[in-house]
């Protein structure tokens, strides 16, 4: 099995009580020695922008802590330096779920979206409305091992969001991408936003894997011509958050997340954490940006 993990336990299935505890330790084992044999190539930055205070208004309040970071990450990304490097900009999103990135998208890159495309396993009655408010969106049912057939040419731009960690194959994935680029022309970027090791104690049973930079590497020597940069979002901070709102009330004590108690105080704690962390960033985040640009033209990061 073409995998970064040493398992294929898959917890979105549902799994008996062996059956977790193999999971989390099998995990522990796979998330072991984060950074031996990393891929030379991957410049490892932490995440730190000067407008997250003001992009963190337009993420949701009911969102968790890594999932907001993720939000303000890609309202913050140049997206004016990526319209200059790849002209129009056609993005493919693979695990796109409700279909609700695509409007985030075309909203955080002020307009710059000549097509998007989402894929899902399973298909959500939310496309047929996105589809007809946005007639350059497309929506396709298919599974991530089967996408290579339904990438439409021109397409230079491929996101996934939370989603890779869900993915039985996340290798073969991968190779179907890398199979695309060499048969296109001109320069294409991925970036991927996915768990790291340190969710496996704060999100417990959630999908196959989390990630480190080696494991990240068996992904990256995929594109040895690429550019490779691998952004790290949150800290300590942002993972006591994550503890105290929601893996305690929701997984521990299976009650309503602390959140929705206290809309204010869990917004403020939100962006006091975020502030913290980027201030003091360390070598173990709670999400990764995996950042691959494919034949680059220009320097965007």
């Amino acid at each position: 099995m073409k995998s970064t993990s040493i398992h294929s336990l898959n917890a979105d299935t549902g799994l008996n009580p062996t059956a977790k505890a193999a999971y989390l330790f099998l995990n522990f084992l796979n998330n072991l020695f984060p950074y031996r044999h990393v891929d030379f190539r991957i410049e490892i930055r932490s995440f730190s922008d000067k407008n997250w205070k003001s992009e963190l208004g337009n993420t949701y309040e009911s969102s968790s802590v890594g999932r907001r970071l993720s939000d303000i990450f890609w309202r913050t990304l140049p997206w004016e330096k990526i319209k200059e490097e790849l002209g129009e900009i056609r993005a493919f999103d693979t695990g796109c779920g409700q279909g609700n990135y695509g409007t985030r998208l075309l909203a955080a890159s002020g307009g710059r979206l000549a097509s998007y495309v989402g894929i899902d396993a399973k298909r959500r009655e939310n496309w047929k409305r996105l589809e007809s408010e946005h007639p350059n969106f497309r929506f396709i049912e298919s599974r991530s091992t089967d996408v290579s057939a339904l990438i439409p040419p021109g397409t230079n731009l491929f996101v996934t969001q939370s989603a890779i960690e869900h993915f039985d194959r996340d290798i073969n994935f991968f190779e179907q991408i890398r199979d695309y680029i060499a048969r296109s022309e001109g320069p294409v970027i991925q970036i991927h936003n996915f768990p790291a090791r340190a969710v496996l104690p704060l999100y417990l049973f959630h999908g196959i894997r989390q990630y480190t930079p080696r494991t990240i590497s068996k992904i990256t020597t995929l594109f040895p011509d690429a550019g490779i940069f691998l952004y790290g979002l949150g800290g300590r901070e942002a993972k006591r958050v994550q503890w105290k709102y929601f893996t305690w009330p929701l997984l521990i004590l299976r009650r309503k997340a602390r959140w929705s108690e206290d809309v204010k105080a869990y917004d403020a704690e939100v962006a006091k954490a975020i502030e913290s962390d980027m201030g003091r960033p360390g070598k173990h985040p709670l999400f990764w940006v995996l950042i691959i640009h494919s034949r680059p033209r220009h320097k965007i990061w």
